[in-house]
């Protein structure tokens, strides 16, 4: 019996040695990654959007994202690069889908390699594209048999975000590896085939490649779009926003998603990127990822003060740093406007309303209302969008991309990309998000978005859950 107990203190203290380093282990090349402030004139940035609401009893879909990107795709001649994290056409149990993204995606890259064998195209995507090695991809296969690099994200070397679960799996059983069949159902399509424990065993570590960039060759430029939108059937009716960015930020993401291949084991192609003058330079752009992202947001919630703005579109709300410095911002006399997912769809399944419903319960209640917080109307679809706007007395910031503001996303635990756009409150780029945020604040023209009563949640039991799944990673979000 003594000996059971030393060997089973042994081992606990093996796990906990384990979670520890690899919750705070060194980043590899790539990750949290600070880029140059780059200098770009007015005309050299785009907000783009997705917008699925209510006209006259009738779903009605806006969308430009994917249809802008593959314009790009059409006009390259040397170089494209895409890391998109859901990139497949499973519909978990939605049954049907608006469109068909990843195969408009996948024939429109397959036409730019036949139409120019000479054009290099890489494509970086994450495991759960392959369900962890448990499916094929079809997709991946086709751009593969085409020439195009394919390079598939080694999540090990990130730092664990369920530090608690992630021991054991490194432990025993990531040595076993996968591969496609098993006794289980799929976890992503009620028609896919089945798969191992060994994927559900992986999946639960909720770690992720979860940028969403693609950049081109344009003309004697390059042209990049930053987004929360994925090449995701079961994704194509969301709402997202994006921007694009022409350039010398190109430079930047490529040296990041560079580090991303290197530590993946794979290379990108050899790009030469020639600095492109701008004789006009009235905004400032700067790509941020992980935890970078995070102390930028910090940075300009901090510094503003009474007379200024924060308007928030946001899928997933639930870091305490930002939660914190938002109530700490309404004391201030800062006008804060929220537009928050429900949180209640998920591809055919319900969720829980965790946790933006009782986050967004906390910022009212405990600033009495001074924030304010409108819930997006979704029918089944998503509000994916990831985008603060901070307007101060002649000048706005906007940072947008894939992170949602939780710990997950901002602590370097994914890989997550967006970037940091400023410049004069009068410049066309902020007109644009401005009015792309009064119209679904204000329903002028349509319904997007409904009251915060809709939804108001003050469940004691919800917000224990969140709390808990927020501060140990035991979560999805």
């Amino acid at each position: 019996m003594k000996k059971f107990i030393r060997i089973l203190g042994a081992i606990i203290l093996w796990l906990i040695a384990v979670g520890i380093f690899q919750a705070y282990k060194p980043l590899p090349s790539g990750v949290d990654y600070t880029g140059h402030t780059r200098g770009i004139s007015a005309n050299d940035a785009s907000f783009l959007y997705d917008l699925a609401y209510e006209k006259d009893g009738e779903r009605i879909h806006e969308q430009h994202v994917f249809d802008r990107i593959f314009a790009h795709i059409r006009d390259a001649e040397r170089y494209i690069l895409i890391d998109m994290f859901l990139f497949n056409s499973y519909l978990g149990n939605a049954g049907s889908s608006y469109r068909n993204l990843s195969h408009e995606l996948t024939a429109h890259l397959m036409d730019a390699k036949k139409r120019s064998p000479e054009i290099r195209i890489d494509v970086i995507t994450d495991p759960i594209n392959i369900v962890y090695g448990g499916d094929h991809s079809p997709e991946m296969e086709m751009l593969k048999a085409c020439g195009i690099n394919v390079i598939t994200t080694d999540l090990k070397p990130l730092r664990d975000s369920n530090p608690v679960y992630s021991a054991f799996w490194r432990t025993f059983i990531h040595w076993f590896g996968n591969s496609p069949g098993g006794l289980f159902p799929h976890p992503f399509s009620a028609t896919g085939p089945d798969v191992s424990l060994r994927t559900y065993l992986n999946l639960i570590n909720f770690k992720a490649n979860h940028r969403k960039i693609f950049m081109a060759d344009s003309a004697d430029s390059y042209v990049s779009v930053i987004t929360s939108a994925n090449p995701h059937d079961a994704s194509s009716a969301h709402s997202n926003v994006a921007l694009e960015i022409r350039g010398n930020i190109a430079s930047d993401l490529y040296e990041t998603e560079k580090g991303l291949a290197s530590f993946s084991g794979a290379q990108l192609s050899v790009v030469n990127f020639d600095e492109i003058p701008v004789s006009d330079e009235v905004l400032r752009v700067q790509a941020l990822t992980e935890e970078a992202i995070h102390w930028a947001a910090m940075d300009e919630i901090n510094s503003a003060s009474s007379g200024d703005s924060i308007s928030m579109a946001m899928f997933y709300l639930s870091e305490r740093n930002i939660i914190n410095a938002l109530k700490s911002a309404a004391a201030r006399g800062v006008k804060i406007r929220l537009v928050l997912d429900p949180n209640k769809d998920a591809f055919g399944y319900e969720k829980t309303g965790i946790p933006n419903r009782p986050v967004a319960g906390e910022l009212v209640n405990e600033t009495r209302g001074m924030i304010q917080v409108r819930w997006y109307k979704t029918m089944g679809e998503q509000f994916h969008s990831k985008m603060i706007l901070i307007e101060r007395s002649g000048e706005s910031t906007i940072i947008l991309g894939s992170a949602n503001l939780t710990r997950r996303n901002l602590r370097n635990y994914n890989l997550e990309l967006d970037v940091m756009l400023k410049g004069k409150n009068n410049a066309r780029i902020f007109s644009d998000i401005r009015q792309y945020f009064d119209r679904i604040w204000t329903n002028p023209d349509g319904i997007y978005t409904t009251g915060y009563d809709a939804y108001k949640d003050d469940s004691v039991m919800k917000k224990v859950i969140y709390n808990i799944q927020e501060r140990t990673g035991l979560s999805s979000f």
